[in-house]
């Protein structure tokens, strides 16, 4: 209820002349300049509207001493305090609570709140040093009750006593970044654009949509839209705008999933009175985003645990009528009655500001463009706020994180290693030996050689292969698996050799040099291929530019021999091979003027060299790819010297066919390609972007080449390399090398 104080022989304009102003001492205290009143009359108005404001309510560092001035009345010459610090005291004989100021001072009840009026907040804030700005929105303009019917979170304080009875075990905190922005991680921005609830309060389903689209983004690289109808209105929580708690919410999003926002979208749930109800999309099942759980993040080191490795979160805190003006800067209570709970999603923190970064649900034109930052400790938002619920109890609410999500059919992504793993210009190699079985290795930043494997039914598992400075950071690998049960990989070494380590069933990985210090290039190619069980080749850039090659027979030594004299290829080129039958071979790779040469053999006959595409045909760093679908054709990608994707395919009988894939522009001219056809009649093929995008384009036979992009710009080191292997028919996967030097990794079932 409004209230409406007025003191007695003094009306709310009424200025009082600085002469009567007596002992006023301003100092500060828990960050903000707060006025101690101390000869104000308990009760006074003036005591409350300040006391209420936040001033007055720390313990004095001073007693005032009436017969001189205020100690604390010095100037201060640091920016925005010297008007705070410019107060002085005066006798004591008149009030002290009759301050010169009075009358810009707003009466408690009166005119702050409700009423939201901007400049009485505003005046406040100025005293307390703008800590934040006071800012007018659409949400402002409402009355007091629209504004508080955006609150819905309803508190569950028997799941919170609960949670305060189980144990907790320590989370370290040292070691943590001291800041964490998912706007921004590596140039990329994980967090899906403000929306806005309207007049319903339906906020806990938006931050808890918000953070399963931020875990996709992590995971996938791409921002989807989810649909908040579908969550409030068509589950357990049924189709109106009451309050909700984020755990329950959440569990309901675990049970149901969330189908995308397209299938029911939020302004499509209200009838012409504002009234929800639920609508199912036939599709809905089809178009499903499931978390797979949720952690109770209870202490501030956890919580910053998650957000600097896992990503957003769901939090709820308490709001007071001031907060609905929130702006730039930090916000801390400074004024206004409680109002009710809500939930937001918060994306980060700062410990250098000391506090908490978040995105509210009440549209773009409102706080920092639909986001806002609050102090730690303020209104329940951690574990260490002193705030209480109107009827007395602590408010230290948890944070809530997602803990995955299933994606619907189609491309699914994670991050196989963190940032910092591989070199951003190193190689990458896969193999799968068994329809049950992946096995993927790359160069570490240090010069290490990293791999991981999974098996079907478990995670997966990562290993390092060799220490740091054993690969050169530039280079390549290579890998392939002859049997089932063995695996052999070869990697450019730091000194020019051509290391190697094979892996038989049963056993430990066997490293040896193949070729000395100085045989191959350092940011040089290679390939390999085993055309029958019982043999594998292998070609790499020589350090001269030549394309030097090796065989093996069951039983017998490794053979090297030159396929290509010096010069013949790029020193930072890439190599190609594919066997399409039993007894033949073919290799490509690209030469220091663009273009593309090729050699073929045939069993029984000599090595023969070709020109596929002539000078200027290829970026001399991009990559090149090739696969044989059917036994009777090969296909052949490359990156264009003008950044597009070239094409060349092969049937027997006929000649080299090429067209462009991609148009100029569309490719890194230093990243890699790969391509994979998991049945005969179609081949799939991925390119790093010259945006850092990883893009992908497939083809079915009978119909025209598709391209869409699998992850957006930033994505992928544009110097990296890029990988895959089709398990299964119904299966591909791909790795590539991050923008960040960590692992990217993107499956595909239908």
């Amino acid at each position: 209820m409004r209230r409406t104080t007025s003191r007695a022989g003094t009306s709310a304009g009424t200025r009082v002349e600085p002469a009567q102003v007596p002992a006023v001492c301003c100092r500060p205290w828990r960050g903000a300049y707060h006025q101690v009143f101390s000869d104000a009359p308990p009760g006074s108005v003036e005591r409350t509207a300040l006391h209420h404001a936040g001033f007055g309510t720390g313990p004095r560092s001073a007693r005032k001493d009436e017969s001189s001035s205020c100690r604390h009345a010095r100037p201060d010459n640091r920016r925005g305090r010297a008007r705070r610090h410019a107060l002085r005291c005066a006798p004591t004989s008149t009030h002290a609570w009759q301050l010169s100021a009075a009358s810009s001072i707003p009466t408690y009840g009166a005119h702050i709140m409700p009423g939201l009026n901007v400049s009485n907040v505003r005046h406040l804030l100025n005293l307390a040093g703008n800590p934040w700005s006071a800012r007018e929105s659409r949400i402002t303009a409402l009355d007091d009750d629209a504004r508080r019917s955006l609150l819905g979170v309803l508190v569950d304080r028997r799941q919170l006593a609960e949670l305060a009875r189980k144990p907790r075990f320590a989370t370290a905190i040292a070691g943590l970044p001291v800041a964490m922005d998912w706007r921004n991680v590596g140039g990329r921005n994980h967090i899906s654009p403000v929306k806005d609830q309207k007049h319903c309060g339906a906020c806990v389903s938006f931050c808890v949509c918000a953070a399963v689209e931020s875990v996709v983004s992590i995971a996938t690289g791409q921002i989807t839209d989810l649909s908040e109808a579908d969550l409030h209105f068509c589950s357990s929580h049924g189709a109106g705008c009451g309050g909700w708690w984020p755990s329950d919410a959440i569990d309901q999003a675990t049970a149901r999933g969330i189908p995308v926002d397209e299938l029911f979208p939020y302004d499509s749930a209200f009838d012409g009175a504002g009234t929800p109800g639920c609508r199912i999309d036939p599709h809905r099942e089809a178009r499903l985003y499931r978390p797979s759980g949720q952690s109770v993040l209870m202490t501030t080191a956890e919580r910053k645990q998650w957000l600097s490795s896992r990503g957003p979160v769901c939090a709820a805190f308490h709001v007071y009528d001031d907060f609905f003006l929130a702006g730039t800067g930090i916000y801390r209570h400074l004024t206004g009655n409680h109002a009710g709970y809500h939930c937001v999603e918060v994306v980060g923190y700062s410990d250098t500001d000391r506090c908490w970064i978040a995105k509210n649900s009440w549209g773009p034109d409102w706080g920092d463009s639909g986001f806002f930052r609050i102090g730690y400790g303020e209104c329940g938002i951690d574990d260490t706020s002193t705030d209480r619920d109107p009827d007395g109890s602590l408010n230290q609410f948890p944070m809530y994180g997602i803990e995955g999500v299933q994606i619907p059919g189609g491309w699914r992504g994670f991050e196989l290693a963190p940032q910092g793993s591989a070199a951003l210009n190193g190689g990458l190699a896969a193999v799968t030996r068994i329809p049950g079985s992946m096995e993927t290795w790359w160069i570490g930043e240090n010069g290490s050689v990293q791999a991981a494997f999974w098996y079907d039914g478990g995670q997966w598992q990562r290993y390092e292969l060799a220490p740091a400075g054993s690969a050169s950071p530039e280079g390549a690998i290579a890998a392939v698996s002859r049997i089932p049960g063995s695996m052999e990989t070869w990697w450019i070494g730091a000194n020019g050799s051509v290391q190697a380590a094979f892996w038989y069933e049963g056993g430990q990985w066997t490293r040896y040099e193949l070729a000395p210090a100085g045989s191959a290039s350092p940011a040089g190619g290679i390939a390999v291929v085993s055309r029958i069980p019982g043999s594998m080749e292998l070609w790499w850039t020589g350090a001269n530019g030549s394309v030097q090659g090796a065989f093996w027979y069951e039983g017998g030594q490794w053979t090297r021999y030159e396929l290509a004299p010096g010069g013949s290829a790029a020193a930072d080129g890439a190599i190609t091979v594919v066997s399409r039958i039993p007894g033949s071979m073919e290799l490509w790779w690209v030469t220091g003027n663009g273009s593309v040469q090729a050699a073929f053999w045939y069993e029984g006959g000599q090595w023969t060299r070709y020109e596929l595409a002539p000078a200027g045909s290829a970026s001399p760093q991009g990559g090149i790819a090739a696969v044989s679908r059917i036994p009777g054709s090969m296909e052949l990608w490359w990156t264009g010297a003008n950044a597009s994707v070239q094409a060349a395919f092969w049937y027997e009988g006929g000649q080299w066919t090429r067209y462009e894939l991609a148009p100029a522009g569309h490719a890194s001219v230093n990243g890699g390609i790969a391509a994979v056809s998991r049945i005969p009649n179609s081949l799939e093929l991925w390119w790093i972007g010259g945006d850092g995008s990883v893009q992908d384009a497939f083809w079915y036979e009978g119909n025209a080449w598709q391209r869409f992009a699998l992850a957006p710009a930033g994505s992928a080191s544009a110097s990296g390399r890029i990988a895959s292997v089709s398990r299964i028919p119904d299966s591909m996967e791909l790795w590539w090398t991050g923008s960040n030097g960590s692992i990217g990794d993107s499956f595909w079932y239908p």
